[in-house]
């Protein structure tokens, strides 16, 4: 099961959120600032985030920039949510590695929409790679008939210096 973590600092954001997603068969979990942030994904392991930029302790920004610049979690997908609509807050999540970014308030089903794509999109991501990861692997294992083969030539050579040496 796909699971999304969303860190806003408004619990009815939150439920609404929650709800919607639930319902479509995610599994949710809730932090409720950016503070919060990178234990929530360490412990959740979530497949995505949507994360609100304005909270109290610690901006979305901020927890996104924690998030991509750690090894362990530049690669999840993070959908930027947010009631600040300026051009200027866009650019810099993107920036900073946000795969989308929402206006609040958001048009019926836009908010599940943009959380489909980016799920899709993670699998095919995630897909291609294990795809890299078997063809590297294959290509770094000899070939089992080219294996026999040597094995074979191997056992001539040895059977020819046996006799040679009798």
């Amino acid at each position: 099961m796909t699971k999304i973590l969303i860190v806003d600092d408004s619990a009815d954001i939150r439920l609404l959120l929650s709800r919607s997603l639930k319902s479509l068969g995610y599994e949710v979990f809730q932090a409720t600032d950016g503070s919060e942030v990178m234990a929530a994904v360490q412990s959740y392991e979530p497949d995505l985030v949507l994360l609100d930029v304005s909270m109290p302790k610690v901006d979305g920004f901020t927890a996104l920039g924690q998030l991509k610049n750690d090894p362990r979690t530049k690669m999840i997908p993070v959908i930027m949510i947010t009631a600040k609509g300026h051009p200027d807050d866009l650019d810099t999540a993107r920036n900073l590695g946000a795969l989308d970014y929402v206006n609040k308030p958001w048009s019926n089903g836009e908010v599940e929409l943009r959380v489909q794509w980016a799920v899709t999109a993670r699998q095919q991501q995630l897909a291609a790679l294990e795809q890299r990861k078997a063809k590297a692997q294959a290509a770094s294992e000899p070939d089992l008939d080219e294996l026999e083969r040597q094995a074979a030539e191997e056992e001539d050579s040895s059977s020819g210096r046996d006799r040679m040496a009798s």
